[in-house]
């Protein structure tokens, strides 16, 4: 044993000095867990003679590590911080300084217990604190007490004298036991907790002891099994009202038949638990009360929507729900009345008009806030069973007869638009057509691809004054098949047509068109594809149609649309009837769809079909006289024969 250790002083190995007393040696205080110095006799209590026998104490005892700080003989904080208090405790008190915090130890006694040059024990420092606050406020306030040899005690003793060191504060102790060498509870709510821990050394025992109370952060154990599933089954049983189909589960861990368990619903498996409880036994529930529960995430509670599908009321108030995006979680309930008071989300909104319109957002159909009764939400008055939305169609036409009209003005506009020669697209606007055309330039690397197209784009999110917007808008037939002749030559991808023809009148029709092109370049590998909608306000003129207003949108043609557009046509499709979804050219006037083209429009298909197919003017005739001057019908002819070979090599022009 170290020499700082041995058995009694200089003066013998009796143990004892010159006034007779016995020398108390501290690593035996340290083996046996707790100084029973009391029990050997001796007026312990007496300050002056705890000062001299302190005093000796130190002269024999060391805590300085033993061989460099390594082997048996060092003494850990721990075991430090365990002589200090169990000293403090069987000498009742007398080393605490009255007049100090509880927990605080004189620091006489410290500077006695410390030699020179042996470092202050970590938690002391001027103050001499040793009892540092171990817990802090948290999302679920359950503390847990903890009083050593409070087994030895009646428990109405120990908690009669907590109660009336915090008197006028009520606390409420749950769960009390005893075990082998200490008694423990738990009391929820910080400012108890606190002030618990304030008493802590205060009360007296009959035995001379202070109650030692220790308070950290901890909840209720609780394990999860069919006993404690019945016990919550017996205590929902007396609080739902079958006459409301109402279950008020507010503050549900105080139950008087839950006493003796913790069960807070604020545990993610015992509000699951919870929940498949009330869908099996009363899944026809309407209204639930979750108040005062210490609910803070909710997430586990998405479930709800499906096993209680009939419940309208839902209570929250008193919880610490900490964002309204918390709730998206429920947002699946048709609820109609919804409490949140007293939650820290409320904090969020500074007036009730924006808190109110965040709630419905979620809730579409509450009618009652916070016990506040809501106007009624605008909606309209439908039944559910009507509410699903019609399937999506590539195309839409308000009117079917309109079809014809819009298939033959789309294949020959494009035609020719898609010609080298755009100059016949002047007999297919009005006098006084108008024609904008904008870019989506979101980021720089937009625009540097659709350079090309910034010049004379018309976004009047840009375009701010009144100047630029008139100055970019081309008025009349010829600026704007000039503004047109300018832009790059294309190919337009029919198959990616999708057309909208949402108005058809005898006097006017509007239609949108939205599908991909291509820029026509020398180089085949560096043709952009391009993604547009255009929209055409149509008016009758010479016994057919002209343009009176076009809008044009252009934009970077994505991933999608790029992997998409320009496949080879099924030679299924040939035979198919043509529908306005897949469209292509025009001319100048268009003509009733019972009536033959005329000469001038019948040489536009030809020169348009020749340019497309590189076929001579001949073959192209031929072609579309055998499809009754349909151009697509003719355009999908040459394709598929084409695919086939059955094509003569003398059918196309040769360079």
């Amino acid at each position: 044993m170290p020499k700082n250790f041995r058995n009694g002083n200089t003066r013998g190995r009796g143990g004892r000095n010159n006034g007779g007393d016995r020398f108390y040696d501290a690593s035996e205080v340290i083996n046996r867990g707790h100084d029973d110095r009391t029990e050997r006799g001796g007026d312990w209590n007496d300050r002056n003679r705890n000062d001299r026998n302190m005093t000796n104490v130190q002269r024999r005892v060391s805590f300085k590590p033993f061989n460099g700080g390594r082997g048996k003989g060092r003494i850990t904080e721990n075991q430090m911080r365990a002589h200090f208090n169990d000293d403090d405790e069987a000498m009742g008190g007398d080393t605490f300084d009255s007049g100090s915090a509880p927990g605080r130890l004189n620091n006489r006694f410290i500077n006695r217990q410390r030699r020179s040059g042996s470092p202050i024990p970590r938690g002391v420092s001027n103050g001499g604190n040793l009892s540092k606050k171990l817990f802090k406020p948290t999302n679920s306030n359950w503390f847990e007490v903890k009083i050593p040899y409070g087994h030895k005690y009646e428990k109405d003793f120990i908690l009669r004298s907590i109660q009336q060191k915090l008197s006028p504060m009520v606390f409420i102790p749950l769960y009390y036991k005893t075990g082998e060498f200490a008694a423990t509870f738990y009391v929820e709510g910080f400012q108890v907790a606190t002030a618990i821990q304030q008493a802590s050394r205060t009360i007296e025992c009959p035995d001379g002891r202070r109650l030692t109370l220790n308070v950290r952060n901890n909840q209720p154990p609780t394990q999860m099994n069919e006993q404690l599933k019945s016990r919550m089954k017996q205590a929902m049983v007396k609080r739902y009202n079958p006459h409301t189909k109402a279950l008020d589960l507010a503050k549900f861990h105080a139950d008087p038949d839950l006493s003796d368990i913790f069960c807070a619903l604020a545990r993610p498996q015992i509000m699951l638990a919870a929940i498949d409880i009330i869908a099996e036994h009363i899944p026809e529930l309407q209204a639930l009360n979750l108040n005062e529960n210490r609910l803070y995430m909710l997430d586990h509670m998405k479930s709800m929507a499906n096993k209680l599908p009939h419940l309208k009321i839902l209570h929250l108030a008193k919880n610490r729900i900490p964002y309204l995006t918390t709730l998206d979680s429920l947002k699946n309930l048709k609820l109609v009345e919804l409490n949140l008071e007293d939650n820290p989300l409320r904090k969020q909104f500074d007036d009730n008009t924006s808190y109110i319109s965040e709630v419905r957002k979620r809730f579409p159909k509450v009618i009652k806030l916070d016990n506040i009764d809501l106007p009624p939400p605008i909606s309209f008055d439908i039944p559910e069973d009507d509410m699903k939305l019609p399937d999506a169609k590539a195309s839409f036409l308000c009117d079917a007869g309109g079809s014809d009209i819009v298939r033959q003005f789309l294949e020959q506009y494009f035609a020719i638009y898609d010609s080298d020669n755009r100059q016949p697209l002047l007999e297919a606007y009005h006098e006084h057509a108008m024609f904008s055309h904008t870019v989506n330039t979101f980021n720089q690397s937009n625009q540097q691809k659709m350079s090309v197209y910034l010049s004379g784009t018309r976004n009047i999110k840009h375009k701010t004054d009144l100047d630029s917007r008139c100055r970019f808008l081309k008025q009349g037939r010829l600026p704007v098949v000039t503004h047109l002749s300018s832009l790059p030559p294309t190919k337009h991808d029919l198959m990616s047509f999708a057309v909208d023809l949402t108005l058809f009148t005898p006097h006017m029709l509007q239609l949108t068109v939205n599908g991909v092109f291509k820029e026509r370049k020398s180089n085949a590998n560096a043709e952009p594809m391009r993604a547009f909608q255009r929209t055409f306000v149509i008016v009758p003129a010479n016994g057919g149609f002209c343009i009176r207003n076009e809008m044009l949108h252009i934009t970077v043609a994505t991933r999608l649309q790029e992997d998409k557009c320009f496949k080879p046509v099924n030679s299924a499709v040939m035979t198919q009837p043509i529908t306005p979804a897949p469209p292509s050219a025009i001319s100048s006037t268009i003509t009733s769809p019972s009536m033959v083209p005329d000469d001038n429009t019948k040489l536009q298909m030809i020169q348009a079909l020749s340019a497309q197919t590189n076929m001579t003017t001949e073959w192209s005739k031929l072609c579309l006289q055998e499809n009754n001057w349909d151009y697509q019908r003719a355009e999908f002819a040459f394709a598929e024969l084409h695919k086939q070979n059955r094509i003569p090599p003398g059918a196309f022009i040769t360079n």
